[in-house]
């Protein structure tokens, strides 16, 4: 029974391929190989799909369908089934193959990692996970119950429960109607718009705001303008994936919005006043903020390096009361600093420093945006000219190559970040401009530093109403771990290992989603 069912499935790659194999060839194993994988993922969930399926099979040798009716027939038939369809897919020429959506190959991976490691357990963990999705799917339990019972199965394995703690596979719900903002749902109360948020998952947030007009007085108060830290992970490979990882939840958010977004040829630069900055190899830069859904292209006038994700340093702030902007890009090969702001429509190239100086950070602060060298220098970026007016500060530090400084903004106050790599040594200073001097901090107080090894720093005061410890700093070393030490003794006090597969170019940032920077051009004349 099941070799002529191969037979009838081996047919239907050979007029699909139109190049007919002969049934020694060894096809005739690959078609029954595809046909146990359907009958092992049809049978034990619905069982009438998979006579369906031969059904279709022969109907197909009899000739009471053609090749297109029967791949249409299959596609219906596979809904949910990605593995299928993509398994199936590499049997058919390129013009036949079955549209897979993001979202259905995220979901795959999800389930392929929970079957690889239920593979030790027997076959009944991975079978009532089926079970579970297929109750999901037909709404015989809610999201709480599906949730409960997953985290029971998954109870051996903390990494996959992290990723189902966010996971939501909406397409095991069938016939799901879209919500429109018909004026019916205009004004949602409040406590229902706080139960709505906890069912949705990340990317149905944004998308929610179509739906009721004071949801995004909403989302803006309980989401976008939380103070939590949260770490921004890209893999290089194709398609990017982007995510927001929440150390104290230990939750992940995939950013769905991103795949369709980014076009290739594109990398990803910084996060800035919400906005992700991408290079783009068209000499351009891609602004895309996810909390918003608002983008904006910039064309440079200058070679923009997009190989790697390292070649530019970028900071975006909005002109005071106004809704232009400026956009500051650090080309670190060419180490020139380009300045473009909207209201010009254009851009700008300031001084080349002397001596080997040169910028490599800035920040903004008190509505000015401030720069630092690689000598330790601090400046005031002129918006009105194309000058940087250097500060005469005391006791400035010494700095050489083995060096990192970064500028960060905790609450209006200037601070410097050292890394120096030849000791391992991490020092913090503060700037006093009263005094015009560099003061060294023997202790973080009540702050904690988020920093990334090869990239950039920040602060956040009051870091415990946020699920984060005073006086730590959460640094994300180059072996993608995020570690958190004491300031004080330095000693690392807890590991964060990440979620993703390390096969993978990995990359790093730090998103705060309530900053906004605004810049006031009448502070520097």
């Amino acid at each position: 029974m099941s070799h002529s069912e191969g037979v009838l499935l081996q047919q239907l790659f050979d007029y699909a391929n139109q190049t007919p194999k002969s049934m020694a060839s060894g096809g005739i194993n690959d078609a029954l190989g595809f046909l146990n994988a359907v009958r092992a993922s049809l049978q034990p969930i619905e069982r009438e799909k998979y006579q369906q399926f031969i059904k279709i099979l022969r109907d197909f040798s009899a000739e009471r369908i053609n090749i297109s009716d029967t791949i249409a027939d299959l596609k219906t038939l596979f809904i949910g089934y990605t593995r299928l369809i993509l398994e199936f897919n590499s049997f058919l020429p390129k013009k036949h193959h079955i549209t897979v959506s993001s979202e259905d190959v995220r979901a795959l991976g999800f389930l392929q990692e929970v079957e690889l490691a239920f593979q030790y357990d027997g076959d009944n963990n991975f079978r009532h996970f089926l079970y579970l999705l297929e109750d999901y799917q037909n709404q015989t339990i809610d999201l709480s119950c599906f949730t409960s019972q997953g985290k029971v199965l998954l109870k051996n394995y903390p990494h996959l429960i992290l990723k189902f703690n966010t996971f939501r596979p909406s397409q095991y719900r069938t016939g799901k109607k879209k919500l429109k903002d018909n004026g019916q749902a205009a004004q949602l109360p409040w406590d229902v718009l706080a139960t709505i948020c906890k069912t949705l998952d990340f990317d149905e947030l944004f998308w929610f705001s179509g739906v009721c007009k004071n949801w995004r007085t909403f989302h803006k108060s309980n989401f976008v303008s939380s103070r939590e830290p949260l770490l921004v992970h890209m893999t290089g490979n194709c398609p990017h994936s982007y995510s927001f990882i929440s150390i104290p939840n230990q939750k992940v958010y995939d950013l769905n919005m991103m795949s369709s977004f980014q076009p290739p040829n594109c990398v990803y630069v910084r996060v800035s006043s919400g906005y992700f900055i991408l290079a783009h190899k068209n000499n351009s830069f891609l602004l895309f903020n996810p909390f918003t859904m608002k983008e904006m292209v910039i064309n440079a006038t200058f070679t923009v390096e997009y190989m790697l994700s390292n070649r530019h340093e970028a900071l975006l702030a909005f002109e005071k009361c106004s809704e232009e902007y400026v956009l500051v890009v650090l080309c670190k090969k060419s180490s020139r600093l380009h300045v473009y702001k909207s209201r010009h429509n254009g851009w700008c190239t300031y001084s080349t420093l002397k001596r080997k100086e040169v910028v490599v950070d800035f920040v903004v602060l008190n509505n000015m945006i401030y720069v630092v060298t690689n000598k330790a220098r601090i400046g005031v970026l002129n918006l009105n000219s194309r000058n940087i007016q250097f500060l005469n500060l005391k006791n400035t530090p010494n700095n050489d190559s083995s060096t990192s400084i970064n500028l960060v903004n905790c609450d209006e106050q200037l601070l410097v970040f050292h890394s120096i790599s030849s000791n391992y040594r991490r020092e913090v200073y503060k700037i006093d401009l009263s005094t015009m001097n560099y003061v060294k901090m023997k202790t973080l107080g009540d702050i904690a530093l988020f920093y990334v090894s090869w990239g950039n720093c920040r602060a956040l005061s009051n870091p415990n109403s946020s699920g984060y410890e005073s006086n730590h700093v959460y640094e994300v070393s180059s072996m993608s771990q995020c570690i958190k030490y004491d300031w004080n003794d330095g000693r690392p006090s807890k590991i964060y290992p990440y979620l993703r597969s390390l096969k993978d170019y990995n990359l790093f940032d730090w998103c705060f989603r309530h900053v906004k920077y605004e810049v006031d051009y009448s502070l520097v004349e």
